[in-house]
Formats: structure tokens, sequence, C-alpha cells
């Protein structure tokens, strides 16, 4: 059964948004095929947000399909993109889902995800991401596609938005994917740096998925240094509250639960209790993401302001990008850096 399955992802293709960020209401195709609902269109078109149709020129159409060597310009915003576009509307906007192979998508992922790391930390990110890629049909699902171009599920900016780097560590590992015991096959994570100790999935997001909550510490130090590891964040009780939609009253911040990373999973604010990632949702879109970088933190009050000082950037779960591309810079080898982070799972191909 998990082989068969396993067959239907890997050969299906994948259905990713784009541009979703850029608000699109009017792009510019152009591509060897474009059709209006099966009729043949011109080679280069203009498709706009009509009242309840995508609109070229005259035409009223329900979907534009743009096919081979696909060019879009949304805004300033210019991407080129294999496999299939279609353009349809929703909300008012127009909504754009790029049909592609799996392999085709790779390479700008690991470029965007890890590009400027040793080949086996590329090689790692390749197949971590594909295992992400073919297990994220229901990511999406509610809304008709499987996967958004967004650090939310992998950052993907088309074809040609990679390196020759990139493009030789899909390559290398085509089909490859981690699965649990050689056998099941589930979501693989990754982030920037665990700050010393990852996290599961199980803790983190509830979900189940391969990779365990390990000790990268080397040498008594996080093997994940640089910019991305200690951070500091100081905010005014008052505008937590806000950003927490709570009163400014009580203590500010009190951790009740962490995992074994030390990332906390619940705490209460302000006499309010909070999962974790629901704290960090709320400060996060309040002022920016990169202000709690992770769970993974302490915090002292004043009488008017918590000062938040934290370790490592990114959930915690799964692969630490930083640890990977110091184990590669040692000379540790593919199956090396992915056997740290995820134990449990062996790099197999996919049936």
């Amino acid at each position: 059964m998990t082989a068969l399955l396993l067959l239907a992802l890997s050969a299906a293709p994948l259905e990713v948004r784009v541009l979703e960020r850029d608000t699109p209401v009017r792009v510019h195709l152009e591509a060897a095929r474009i059709t209006c609902d099966g009729k043949p269109l011109a080679s280069s078109v203009d498709a706009e947000a009509g009242a309840r149709e995508v609109r070229v020129g005259e035409l009223k159409c329900t979907q534009v399909v743009a096919e081979d060597g696909v060019a879009v310009t949304v805004k300033e915003t210019k991407r080129k993109y294999g496999g299939q576009l279609r353009v349809s509307l929703q909300g008012g906007l127009l909504r754009l889902i790029n049909v592609v192979d799996v392999e085709a998508y790779l390479p700008s992922v690991v470029f965007a995800e890890a590009d400027a790391s040793k080949p086996a930390a590329l090689e790692a990110q390749a197949i971590v991401s594909r295992t992400f890629a073919l297990t994220a049909h229901r990511r999406h699902a509610n809304a008709g596609y499987h996967l958004c171009d967004l650090a939310h599920c992998q950052v993907y900016r088309g074809q040609g938005a990679s390196s020759g780097d990139a493009e030789a560590a899909v390559k290398k590992t085509t089909n490859q994917v981690l699965l649990i015991g050689g056998i099941v096959l589930k979501p693989a994570f990754f982030h920037a740096a665990c700050g010393g100790h990852t996290s599961t999935a199980g803790d983190v997001f509830g979900e189940d998925a391969t990779g365990s909550a390990v000790s990268d510490v080397e040498d008594g130090a996080p093997r994940c240094k640089g910019p991305d590891l200690a951070w500091t964040f100081e905010v005014e009780k008052n505008r937590l509250a806000e950003a927490l939609s709570v009163a400014p009253n009580g203590i500010a911040f009190e951790p009740l639960k962490r995992d074994s990373g030390g990332r906390i999973l619940e705490v209460r604010s302000f006499g309010r209790r909070f999962s974790g990632q629901e704290f960090l949702s709320k400060v996060g879109r309040a002022f920016g993401w990169r202000s709690v970088r992770s769970l993974k933190f302490s915090t002292t009050e004043t009488d008017t302001s918590v000062v938040i000082q934290g370790a490592g950037t990114g959930h915690g779960v799964g692969l630490c990008q930083l640890g990977a591309r110091a184990l590669a810079e040692k000379g540790v080898d593919v199956k090396g850096i992915l056997t740290r982070y995820f134990p449990e799972s062996q790099i197999k191909p996919a049936p």
C-alpha cells in the first residue's frame, strides 16, 4: 500500500500557487501555447480580473492556460515556469497555479533555501524538500492546490531561478526520499538554525512527521553558528498585549510547557493561554517575522517592557540548515547529515 501510494505521489505533478503575495489583478503571459477555456490565443496576452471571469481583451474565460516556456509578468515581478500555468479568478484576484513535475520544481527550492552550501548539504536539502513536496498534497487542499511558493511551504521562484550547484544536487538525488524504517513516507521539515537542539513535529505542530529531537551541539556550542543563532527583541507590554488581543494586565509572559529542545509549547500571557505557535504567529504578524525568530527563548520584564532573548531561527523541526552546512564543511556526506536529523529514516528511491 505504501509503495503504491508513493508511486502515485511521485508520478503526479505538483500544483503550486505562485505570486499570490503580489495580489495580481493583471498579468502578462508569454508561452508557446495559451488557451482560453481550450480555445487558442496568441502567444503573448494580457489577462485581467473581471467581475466574474478572467478577461483577455474582449474574451471572458473561466481559465486561461499557458504551456511550454511560460513567462509571466505581475507588476514589476517577472518569472518563468516549467510545465503549465493556470490562471483563474478568485476573490477578485487572479489565481496562478503552476502545474510542474517535482524534479523540475526542486532546483529553485534548493537554490532559495540552501544556496552557498557545500554539495552534501545541498543534496540533503534536495532530499528533504522532495520528501516534503511529495507529502504536502493536503497542505492547501481546502484551497484546491498542493503548495504555495512562500516560506510557509518552500520558497519557489520558478524555472531559471537556480544555480548549477542546486541543479546538480537535485539531479544526483533524483527520486530519493526519506522513508521511516525504509518503508513509510511522512513529511520532512527543515528550518534555518536550531540553536543547539531540534524538536519533533508532534511537539511543535501536533503533526506526525519524520525527524527526531536531537542535540546539535559540537565542542560545547551549537553547530549552527552565525547571525541566525542568537537574537534579542524588546517590546512594550501595551504593544504586546495589543498584538495578542488581550488587556495588558498581569504578567506579560509565563512559559507553561517546553519540549526537550527548550522550545515553548504553551504560554500564559496577560492571563490568557496560547500555544507556542499561536503566540509566535500573532507576534510575527504584529512586529515582523524576524522579531521573535523561534520559540527557543527566555524573557525578562520591566515595568513597561518585555525583553526576549532567543536562540535559533525557525520552528526547529527536522533539518537544521546551518547545522547541515557545518557538517558538510567538515566532510560529512549526505547520508551522515540526514542520519543526524532523521535517525529513524533511510534514504530510498521512490518506486
